[in-house]
């Protein structure tokens, strides 16, 4: 791995380079949910709570956690395709899980799509345990 890897807290200049790692294959990007003013808020309202990973003054990749005092989740882990399997996903999971461990949390869920079944023995080598399936279940709100 490169030493001049930095984990940082994500600032809105970071966007387009985000945005073009939930674009790439394998990661995906949500219309709504990942757009910039809703990046913005995020971190306005929660500091700290999207990460990424800075190489040589680019973004290669990002995590976000959600937490409200009581459980606690990280989502939206993503990497750049060109820079995946270099252990830059184990770093971001790792920096997520610190801030929610100085949060105070002692337990972290992800959420993985039973579509990406090929993530559960990745999660599984980093700690986690399978849980219970659920069926997520969503509505737009107008």
């Amino acid at each position: 791995m490169n030493n001049d890897l930095k984990i940082r807290p994500y600032t809105v200049s970071d966007y387009q380079q985000v945005k073009a790692i939930y674009q790439s294959k394998g990661a995906w990007f949500t219309e709504g949910t990942d757009d910039e003013d809703r990046l913005a808020a995020k971190i306005e309202k929660d500091p700290g709570s999207i990460l990424v990973a800075e190489k040589e003054g680019n973004i290669i990749g990002t995590v976000s956690i959600i937490e409200d005092g009581r459980m606690a989740f990280i989502v939206r882990l993503a990497v750049a395709e060109e820079e995946r399997q270099k252990g830059i996903g184990t770093l971001l999971l790792q920096e997520a899980e610190k801030a929610l461990k100085e949060r105070g949390l002692k337990k972290v869920n992800i959420l993985v799509s039973e579509v990406e079944d090929y993530l559960y023995p990745y999660y599984e080598k980093r700690g986690y345990s399978r849980g219970t399936k659920h069926l997520w279940m969503w509505k737009e709100l107008k």
